[in-house]
């Protein structure tokens, strides 16, 4: 979110992003730019994001998370020293319904646990269509290969899309 935060804050409606059509001078402009261009999820992330990296927070927060990050790296390379993939779900169940548990930040967090490994040890990750459930909701899994592994990663994703006739 920290990171979100800071990349995030260029998308100001004048250089980059969207440019409300309801701005009248420089500071409207920059209100609702960010206002109306960012959804109420990113929004709430962006706010955690700046809230991590504020002064009295860097250290507590930021500094452990990178020393998490760290952790993280080192124990995905040792797995994908002896393994060519790491198979799990994309997500803990199906994709939400148009808008279904948008009000539960928790939930909205935790819809994003099984993707935040590749993030954080940088290196590449695909999710595939696995298939839809019951309520015609699609499932998905997700590969991560090895750091600059991405033309395996493609072709092994290839390959299992095409015996397991997952289209």
């Amino acid at each position: 979110m920290a990171e979100s935060s800071s990349n995030l804050a260029r998308y100001d409606g004048v250089h980059y992003g969207y440019r409300s059509p309801n701005a009248v001078d420089l500071e409207s402009t920059y209100k609702k730019s960010r206002s109306e261009g960012f959804g109420t999820e990113v929004k709430r992330r962006i706010l955690l994001g700046t809230f991590v990296l504020s002064a009295g927070h860097y250290d507590s927060f930021y500094g452990k998370a990178q020393q998490v990050r760290r952790l993280i790296r080192e124990k995905t390379d040792e797995i994908l020293r002896d393994h060519d993939f790491i198979l799990l779900p994309t997500s803990p169940g199906p994709a939400f319904g148009l808008g279904e548990k948008t009000e539960d930040p928790v939930v909205m967090y935790l819809a994003d646990i099984f993707t935040v490994q590749a993030s954080l040890a940088g290196i590449p990750a695909i999710s595939l269509p696995l298939r839809n459930n019951s309520r015609n909701l699609p499932l998905g899994i997700q590969l991560i290969g090895k750091r600059f592994g991405e033309s395996e990663l493609l072709a092994f994703s290839k390959y299992l899309m095409e015996v397991t006739k997952i289209q």
